[in-house]
């Protein structure tokens, strides 16, 4: 049966239709640009092709059959779909519950391998993706992916940095999550933070701009990507041991590609004094598949 799938998150929406675990041509689509869901899928199906059923990854929590995005305005309604586009069904899952479908489809040739460790065969993998938001989710062998808000804990800071930045993003809006830091609209907080907390005066950017204006020398775009990188290691190590990960964690996420310090990624990751040895194990990859999303959604419908 060929489904269509999609890959739905704030910034892009991207369809593509599913048969036998893999998938075929991918249309992409401009969230911002489309009033709903609906539209945007019947802008993309000329291009596609018809299908029988549909499985679509949302960027935010999942309520039965209904969901909407955390950071977007969209909103889901399963069955309303299904009418709508004359399918026999539509399933709706969380975009990185669907990316950990993907992990044991992943060949040497999707991943980028950061830290060798000693996998444990049959342990849980976890994934962690800053891109709009921070999305986390976990993969059981046996017993399949495992959808998480963990992208909404508390911020946890571990240098003086980290702690004046919590405090000045605390007095601007209320409690602080994960995501309000390590995402690609944490990144550019980060970055106005920075500037503000030392007293340099810069233009406001985006992620790429950031990363660009990093290469060019921008001492707060540096500080804000040094910054970023060792929270997020720091929360994956989080991540590595509330899931008990031994099977390993996975990097994903348009931010992920951001340049870093590898070495001392790897060192705020394994910085527990009593886990060191623990995390030192875990195996580290970063994700080079173009399409994760769409590759977990085409294992979840085969």
């Amino acid at each position: 049966m060929t489904t269509l799938i999609g890959d739905i998150g704030g910034t892009q929406a991207r369809f593509a239709l599913a048969r036998g675990g893999s998938f075929g041509r991918v249309v992409a689509q401009r969230v911002a640009e489309h009033a709903t869901p609906l539209a945007a899928i019947n802008a993309a199906l000329p291009e596609l092709g018809p299908a029988r059923a549909a499985i679509l990854a949302i960027a935010g929590p999942i309520e039965g059959e209904r969901a909407r995005l955390t950071n977007g305005d969209w909103a889901f309604d399963a069955p309303a779909l299904a009418a709508a586009l004359s399918l026999a069904s539509v399933t709706l899952v969380n975009d990185l519950e669907a990316m950990a479908w993907a992990l044991p489809a992943l060949t040497r040739d999707d991943v980028e391998t950061w830290q060798d460790g000693t996998p444990v065969p049959g342990a849980p993998q976890a994934i962690i993706a800053p891109g709009t938001g921070l999305g986390v989710a976990g993969f059981l062998p046996g017993h399949g992916a495992l959808a998480t808000e963990a992208g909404h804990m508390g911020f946890a800071p571990r240098d003086a940095t980290e702690a004046a930045l919590l405090a000045w993003l605390t007095a601007r809006q209320g409690a602080v999550c994960a995501e309000d830091l390590l995402s690609g609209l944490g990144l550019a907080t980060l970055h106005a933070g920075i500037a503000e907390l030392r007293g340099i005066a810069v233009p406001v950017r985006d992620g790429p701009e950031i990363s660009a204006a990093a290469e060019a020398g921008c001492p707060v775009a540096r500080e804000a990507l040094a910054v970023f990188w060792r929270g997020l290691a720091g929360f994956c190590g989080d991540v590595a041991l509330l899931l008990g990960a031994r099977g390993g964690v996975y990097l994903a996420g348009g931010v992920a590609r951001a340049p870093t310090d590898r070495a001392a990624f790897l060192a705020r990751f394994q910085d527990r004094p009593r886990m060191r040895a623990w995390l030192a194990r875990v195996p580290v990859r970063r994700i080079t598949h173009p399409q994760p999303g769409l590759l977990g959604l085409a294992q979840l419908a085969r």
